[in-house]
Parts: structure tokens; C-alpha cells; sequence
């Protein structure tokens, strides 16, 4: 346990590194992957058990202040995403793949909509609609496609020697 929280914690200080170096070398069109959320929703998928709110809170705490929206909001979001998304899947998990890319997937939508709405009703000059298809829809996009990279690389990252149901290994059903 004490191995995998560390592995956790490294995970964590990466996927910020990433988000402040990488992401905004990869942008496109304005719009860049959440690296820090693809690794608190992953995390929250694959150990949903062990799936805390302090690392959440920290990782989106991080990213707050290194960006320039308001300070606490994607710690809230991330803590909520990543609450929801493991509670989530320790209720509809059946083994597949399908599942946790679903979850993960929804779980994205739902942040990104959701940091941009409080954007707009903190004072952003933009329309739903713009915001939406310019910045919401992009962004979960990119994140996801980051979350399907990173989704085999945790599995066997923090499963490793965990006794789990069935095969532990989704697959394609």
C-alpha cells in the first residue's frame, strides 16, 4: 500500500510537470490537455478503493496557481471529478474496457464544462456556444486522448501485485 501511494505521489508531481511544460507546447489552436485532471480521473478509475480527495485537491490546487483563473476552482472540480468518477466505477465496473473509458470520458466533459461555466459567470467575455465549441469541447478532447495513453500505463503501474476480481485486466468485449 505504502509503495503504490508513493507511486501515486510521483505520478502526481509528473502529471504537473507535464502540465506546465508540455501542454502549452502542444497546443493546438488554443487548446491544451489537463494532464493533471487525466491523471486524478485515471487514478480514481484504476484504484477507486483507494481513491483519496488530498491528492485531488493538491494536484488541482497546483495547477490554480500556476494558471490564471480563480484560485480553488480546479481543486474543487478535481476533488468532485475524482469522488464521482471512483464511486462510479466501483458501482458500473463489469470487467470491460468500455467502462472506465466511458467514465473517464464523461468525467472530463463534465469538468471542462463546468470550469467554463464559472469562468463565464466570473466575468469571460463569450458565449455559451463559444465557449463550448472553442474551449470546452477542444480541451476535453485533447484530455481524453491523454487519458487513453495514460489509462494502460497506470493499470499496470498501480496494480501491480493487487489481488483483483476476475482477470483485473479489461477487456473487449
Amino acid at each position: 500500500m505504502e509503495r503504490s501511494i508513493g507511486r501515486i505521489a510521483i505520478g502526481a508531481v509528473v502529471a504537473f510537470l507535464l502540465q506546465i511544460v508540455a501542454a502549452p507546447n502542444i497546443a493546438v489552436a488554443g487548446a491544451q490537455p489537463n494532464f493533471a485532471l487525466a491523471y486524478v480521473l485515471v487514478v480514481a478509475i484504476v484504484r477507486p478503493d483507494e481513491a483519496g480527495n488530498v491528492m485531488p485537491f493538491f494536484l488541482g490546487l497546483a495547477c490554480d496557481l500556476m494558471g490564471t483563473g480563480p484560485v480553488g476552482a480546479e481543486a474543487f472540480l478535481f476533488t468532485l471529478a475524482s469522488f464521482g468518477a471512483s464511486r462510479a466505477f466501483m458501482v458500473l465496473d463489469n470487467d470491460t474496457l468500455f467502462m472506465p473509458l466511458a467514465i473517464f470520458s464523461a468525467a472530463t466533459l463534465l469538468v471542462e464544462l463546468s470550469y467554463g461555466c464559472l469562468l463565464m459567470l466570473l466575468g469571460l467575455q463569450a458565449s455559451f456556444a463559444d465557449a463550448f465549441m472553442y474551449r470546452v469541447l477542444p480541451c476535453s478532447l485533447f484530455t481524453i486522448v491523454v487519458g487513453l495513453v495514460l489509462y494502460p500505463i497506470l493499470m499496470r503501474l498501480l496494480r501491480v501485485g493487487q489481488m483483483t476480481r476476475g482477470a483485473g485486466i479489461p477487456v473487449i468485449r
